[in-house]
């Protein structure tokens, strides 16, 4: 019995490393700081940032470019909901409960960001959904994130935060924009590239959010020690309800008004409903970390409330499939 229990615990932290690592980090932060000689003389969060998105660069394939045409209804509604009803209802439910200034922030930031890359791929796949759906929806939304993630930021934090959007604007081009076409650059002169380096793609920019983190946490040190469990119980509710609302609305769209089959539905329904944690602590840690270093707990408790729901969805999707395969199979067997 033991065993088994060592065993499933094992199995849900290897799944959920980075989110372990981050928790980690924070604990780190508050318990043994970098010393703030350190952090006045070097800034690593600018290199390790721009590393993030040179990856994500190179390993992001626009092969399906060339039929985003064919596909204008389907990328037009998934970003309806992904860059424009999820940060319009995050902001609502933010006036709602009554977010102070940091968990605004942190929540509309999180909001405001496209598909995430890897999390939303691996949950459509994992349920079945159509693979070419997904990626054409990934690198559209992605694409349309250029122009949504500043034009978001300034319309739903603006005067809100101590940092302009200017700032913001500048630092999204330098750390994230730049990085990620140098990424495609290096894609284009060494296509083998992406191939050779796909056994660390995942595990780089997973380490460099933890080091993120836990830099970023440790100027703060004093103020996460006086952060109360009520605190965090009064983020998650908003939390819950932005990521089960837009679930729901991501399916209707995708069935209702779309009118998909199950596969490219299932592929609808998590590209535009996943948010990225990894982007978001990445992004927070070069705009708000200094001025606004409660901002990262709305992604963390987020991130959790989305891998839960998410992860018993998948599982309900599945189950379905195998009792209806059943089904299938014992009508043939008559």
């Amino acid at each position: 019995m033991t065993y088994r229990i060592l065993a499933a615990l094992g199995h849900l932290v290897s799944r959920n490393l980075l989110l372990v690592g981050i928790l980690g980090a924070i604990w780190l932060s508050m318990h043994h700081p970098v010393p703030e000689t350190v952090l006045s003389r070097f800034d690593v969060n600018a290199p390790l940032v721009a590393l993030i998105f040179i990856i994500q660069g190179l390993h992001m394939s626009f092969e399906g470019c060339g039929r985003l045409r064919d596909y204008a209804t389907l990328i037009g509604a998934g970003a309806v909901v992904s860059v424009v009803c999820y940060p319009l209802l995050a902001a609502g439910l933010s006036a709602l409960f009554d977010l102070d200034t940091d968990f605004h922030i942190g929540f509309i930031l999180l909001a405001s960001l496209p598909t995430s890359l890897e999390a939303a791929m691996a949950m459509a796949a994992s349920a079945g959904g159509d693979p070419l759906t997904a990626v054409i929806l990934l690198v559209s939304l992605n694409l349309l994130g250029l122009v949504t993630i500043p034009a978001n930021i300034a319309l739903w934090v603006g005067g809100e935060a101590q940092v302009g959007e200017m700032a913001v604007l500048a630092n999204l081009l330098f750390y994230l924009f730049i990085p990620a076409a140098v990424g495609q650059g290096l894609r284009r002169a060494f296509p083998t590239l992406p191939e050779r380096t796909a056994a660390f793609a995942h595990r780089v920019p997973m380490v460099c959010i933890i080091i993120l983190v836990y830099t970023s946490c440790s100027s703060e040190s004093a103020l996460f020690h006086s952060l109360r469990l009520a605190d965090l119980a009064h983020i998650a509710l908003p939390c819950v309800l932005l990521h089960v609302i837009m679930v729901g609305a991501a399916h209707l769209v995708g069935r209702k008004w779309l009118r998909l089959e199950r596969a490219p539905a299932r592929s609808f329904l998590f590209i535009t409903a996943e948010k990225p944690m990894s982007l978001s602590v990445a992004l927070w840690s070069m705009t708000y970390a200094a001025h606004h270093p409660l901002a990262i707990f709305p992604i963390l408790v987020f991130y959790v409330c989305q891998v839960v729901f998410d992860s018993v969805l998948v599982s309900g999707m599945i189950r379905r499939d195998l009792r209806e395969q059943d089904d299938t199979e014992s009508a043939r067997g008559r």
